[in-house]
């Protein structure tokens, strides 16, 4: 059965210019299951969507596309549809390297509709002059498109336009002006108390917990509230709903100069070579808009904050290559009472690991936090779990091996006696009645040595000699681990 990628993607400039970008995803969506729809191999499959809204083709980052590839790694997906070519990509040189080497070499069929291309009927894999002339078209527009919005792009911001997407926590968007910011009074005072317990004094780890004890909304919650959905949602694996404060919320806040009334832009820019690299510019390079917009503190109070904020800052001596190595359980824990990852804070002298210390960030953060297990002993807990549940040796397996034929000669044996017992019953021998009665029988223990053998193989299909705990054997057999300061509560396997 094939199972069937349907990509959809809009640009930021498509996304920019609708009022409902649904719209021409719907479009796309359309074609491409007309498409489906009349095909009498492809309407049987599975279907499944990759949507990328506000992303252009010329980058490879991009979250739809993420999933799809790492779909199409684990072998869970062998056709992509798209509309166009250039839906999927823009970029020449990386589509032409997926439509010739990649995608045939994990068998995975590539069709574009509107650019007639079936990988499946085509002898060259995409490498014909038409299909490479339209990739390189493709390409110039994006990068000619590119070019024109990044000085458009850089116009309006020195115009003091507020061009980029979700405004900074305490500031909303101006119904009458999408480029104008106007203060957020319900939660303006929140910023303004956030300074306040830095200017008192307090670490943002202090601060931090203030706000979350006294239930401040975050800046994810009051998103939501304003949009109605929270786009974070699902980045991270949690049982709790509700969003807390930590110090890195605090210190972006506290580092935002958006607050003093200062429009701020040119921290960054994406390369042009080397892949859209982000490179991050130096302060002195940052370009300022003063007085654009209400400041919701003063310059004084924000350099003030700075400046405590720097003298508590500590260097750090940063080792260029870590020369241990954390728990091989590090990635697989989680909170059994929120849900959060579980952080494996290293302790070491630049050279050697001294100690590993679990905590739980989100409850700690909230006051609630326990005592976790010391990391030796949750790592002897796991190697014992999975090496009685999933280690076989060599004896254990042959045994297994030997079973398994014997099953397979026991059938084999009741084929023949089956067919025997049938020229029994056509030459008289037995009635029907008897022929019946024997035919269940051996139907019976057929099946129940087939049930066996399969189980037997899924038995071989999980063996492993396990005589260490390792990273890649931990995840080979586990997705999750949830502890609380008991211990293991629970272990989702793979």
């Amino acid at each position: 059965m094939n199972n069937i990628a349907i990509y959809l993607r809009i640009s930021v400039l498509e996304k920019g210019n609708l009022g409902n970008t649904e719209d021409t995803i719907n479009s796309q969506r359309n074609i491409i299951k007309s498409f489906i729809f009349n095909d009498q191999e492809l309407k049987k499959a599975n279907i499944e969507e990759f949507i990328d809204e506000g992303y252009s083709g010329s980058t490879t980052s991009r979250p739809g596309l993420d999933k799809l590839l790492l779909k199409i790694k684990q072998g869970k997906v062998n056709c992509i549809i798209v509309k166009d070519m250039s839906r999927f990509m823009r970029n020449y040189i990386e589509m032409g390297d997926y439509l010739e080497n990649i995608f045939p070499f994990m068998g995975v069929r590539f069709i574009a509709i509107n650019d007639g291309y079936d990988s499946s009927k085509e002898s060259q894999n995409g490498t014909e002059l038409d299909i490479q002339f339209k990739n390189l078209l493709n390409d110039y527009y994006s990068r000619d498109i590119s070019e024109k919005m990044t000085t458009a792009l850089l116009v309006a911001k020195k115009q003091g336009k507020y061009t980029s997407g979700t405004p900074p926590y305490g500031y909303l968007k101006d119904p009458e002006d999408n480029y104008k910011l106007i203060v957020d009074e319900k939660v303006a005072d929140n910023v303004r108390y956030i300074f306040q317990l830095l200017l008192e004094g307090h670490t943002l780890n202090e601060t931090a917990k203030t706000l979350n004890s006294e239930g401040v909304i975050t800046a994810r919650a009051r998103r939501k509230e304003i949009k109605g959905y929270d786009a974070y949602a699902n980045r991270w694996e949690s049982n709790v709903e509700d969003t807390i404060w930590s110090n890195s919320m605090v210190r972006r806040i506290a580092n935002n100069e958006a607050y003093t009334g200062t429009f701020v832009f040119n921290k960054s820019t994406k390369s042009k070579l080397d892949g859209g690299k982000v490179i991050y510019h130096p302060k002195e390079e940052w370009i300022r808009v003063y007085d654009n917009h209400e400041a919701l503190i003063s310059k004084e109070t924000f350099d003030e904050v700075e400046g405590l904020l720097k003298s508590r800052h500590r260097k750090s001596f940063s080792v260029k290559k870590k020369r241990y190595q954390n728990s091989p359980l590090a990635t697989f824990v989680r909170c059994n009472k929120c849900g959060y990852k579980i952080r494996f804070g290293t302790s070491s002298n630049g050279k050697d690991l001294i100690s590993i210390n679990l905590y739980c960030y989100h409850c700690r953060m909230l006051e609630q936090e326990e005592k976790l297990p010391h990391y030796k002993e949750l790592e002897k807990e796991v190697f014992e779990i999975l090496k009685g549940k999933f280690h076989t040796d060599k004896a254990e397996k042959k045994k297994l091996l030997d079973e398994q034929k014997e099953l397979y000669d026991r059938n084999e044996q009741l084929l023949k006696k089956k067919r025997i017992e049938f020229e029994n019953y056509k030459f008289g021998k037995i009635s029907r009645e008897d022929f019946m009665e024997i035919k269940k029988q051996i139907q019976e223990s057929d099946e129940e040595n087939k049930e066996r053998i399969q189980a037997i193989d899924e038995e071989l299909k999980q063996a492993g000699n396990i005589d260490k705990l390792t990273e890649d054997t931990i995840r080979k057999y586990i997705k999750t681990i949830y502890v609380s300061g008991k211990g293991i509560e629970k272990i989702e396997y793979q």
